[in-house]
């Protein structure tokens, strides 16, 4: 969680909980800039009172969000690759098609993560954190890639994380679709260059 100082000390609580994922809520559909705490307060069923004794400022609200976005992220890829390993290039295909949003209908969480990049952009206290999470994916794909025989297996899994974030961002801006095809293709033409 943030190291903000500013924020309530106590037990992290169901209400706690509860506003930090109607924040999110509300950054996945309006963005950070509609974040207040009575917006919050609305709906996460609380009182505002509720959220300003949770977060004394609506920063400390925004970061924590984010922090609990991060954590919930490195949770589920940790369970994910930890119970379905990449080990070849269809697995890797596998694995990023599935991640990757590719339908401006389903793109909320992607949303949550372009809006955390720019937050942390403005904010000292998120910067190395945001940092941190854009590396994980990366550290996590280079291994398998070193054994698949890339050359350069982190700057490999550099180029297939921006492969895919390139994608949804693509989707995002254009309100249009990428077809699973399509992109599994794009991966297998990365994938092939470096594996070479």
């Amino acid at each position: 969680m943030s190291d903000s100082g500013t924020r309530k000390s106590g037990p992290r609580g169901a209400n706690r909980e509860r506003i930090l994922r109607a924040a999110l809520d509300i950054i996945s559909t309006k963005g950070v800039d509609k974040v207040t705490h009575r917006a919050v307060a609305a709906v996460a069923g609380v009182s505002p009172g509720t959220t300003t004794y949770h977060f004394t400022t609506r920063e400390d609200l925004v970061r924590d969000a984010f922090s609990l976005y991060i954590d919930d992220y490195q949770r589920a890829l940790v369970e994910t690759l930890t119970n379905r390993p990449v080990a070849t290039k269809e697995d890797f295909v596998r694995f990023l098609g599935g991640m990757t949003t590719l339908n401006p209908e389903n793109s909320g969480l992607e949303a949550i993560e372009y809006e955390m990049v720019l937050f942390a952009g403005r904010d000292d206290a998120m910067r190395m954190r945001v940092a941190a999470w854009s590396r994980t994916l990366e550290s996590w794909l280079s291994d398998p890639l070193e054994r698949l025989g890339a050359s350069r297996p982190l700057e490999a899994a550099r180029m297939l994380v921006a492969l895919s974030r390139g994608s949804e961002f693509e989707v995002l801006s254009r309100s249009q679709e990428i077809h699973r095809d399509q992109f599994a293709a794009r991966l297998g033409t990365l994938l092939d260059a470096i594996l070479r």
